[in-house]
């Protein structure tokens, strides 16, 4: 599981690298689109790798050893939600009443349900809806939101 989680670590940094030159470019929204996409399974080695990790999710509820490991990938997918809204809102499109807390935990859910789906109906959820889901997500920061708190 491990191995599995740095390689698709590697796989993610590699292409933030190409995702920030896009962004000093002016294209941040869509840098951050294309590093958001690069979280979900759409091709099959992507889908196999979410498969196996949904596998790991189901046994981390009996052995501590991979519910830790499992915990670190779901921190990595965690950290690069923060990073990407923080960026986003580095050049001005995040509104000033979204709380960065609030919306990390709501992209993050966003994918994980994504990767839902994609697992298992992916005849029904086309790559143009789920760039589309996202797009809208990603602009729809830019207005202002609900200033609660997470509890």
């Amino acid at each position: 599981m491990r191995e599995l989680i740095d390689k698709i670590g590697r796989r993610i940094t590699a292409g933030a690298e190409l995702r920030i030159a896009d962004a000093r470019e002016g294209r941040v929204v869509e840098a951050a689109l294309a590093l958001l996409l690069e979280l979900l399974p759409l091709d099959e080695e992507r889908r196999t790798e979410a498969c196996i990790y949904q596998a790991f999710v189901a046994e981390a509820a009996n052995d501590s050893v991979i519910a830790e490991i499992r915990q670190g990938a779901d921190d990595g997918v965690r950290q690069q939600c923060r990073h990407t809204l923080e960026s986003l809102a580095e050049f001005g499109h995040v509104a000033a009443s979204r709380v960065i807390d609030i919306e990390v935990e709501r992209l993050h859910a966003l994918l994980d349900g994504l990767t839902a789906h994609l697992l298992a109906r992916p005849e029904d959820t086309p790559f143009a809806r789920v760039e589309g889901l996202l797009l809208t997500h990603l602009h729809d920061l830019g207005k202002p939101g609900y200033r609660g708190s997470l509890q």
